[in-house]
């Protein structure tokens, strides 16, 4: 890819997109027992053609959305995600200026995430295994791993609320 490309996909996130992290709730009926953090990145704008371009080069995915005024025109909205969302900001890092500190931030909790599985430390039940009466502990993340990751996903808020 051009270094010129890349850095207009990076003004295309600069001036039209959202980096930060997306925290789905924990949810007891279906044996989640924290919360969960994902990486996320969008651009929302009228002009299909860069979006597409968006897309094509760096992946993702887009979907029109139906205008929100009544003569208005349709939105585009690009989305990207987890490992795909951590591949793209690493190539848009050295270009961007206004959503830099976001995207070091997600780059942070993607780093946090590449290392979780020691991470799952809290035992939260237990279960048996393979039909035996060996009982084998259910684990979760510690309480420690969600607070650095809930402390990343407020940095992440904190940036997008003030314009940074």
């Amino acid at each position: 890819m051009k270094k010129v490309d890349v850095a207009y996909m990076a003004g295309l996130v600069d001036g039209e997109g959202y980096i930060g992290i997306k925290k789905t709730k924990a949810y007891k009926c279906q044996d989640r027992q924290t919360n969960g953090y994902h990486a996320r990145i969008q651009i929302r704008m009228v002009d299909e053609p860069a979006i597409k371009f968006f897309a094509e080069n760096l992946g993702g995915w887009y979907y029109k959305e139906t205008p929100h005024c009544k003569n208005g025109r349709p939105l585009f909205c690009y989305q990207s995600s987890d490992k795909s969302a951590e591949t793209i900001l690493k190539t848009l890092l050295p270009y961007l200026r206004v959503k830099k500190e976001s995207a070091k931030t997600v780059l942070d909790l993607r780093k946090l995430q590449s290392k979780s599985a020691k991470y799952r430390t809290k035992i939260t039940g237990y279960r048996e295994a393979f039909g035996r009466k060996v009982k084998i502990p259910n684990l979760s993340f510690s309480d420690d791993y969600v607070q650095m990751c809930e402390t990343l996903y407020l940095r992440c808020k904190e940036l997008n609320r003030v314009g940074i």
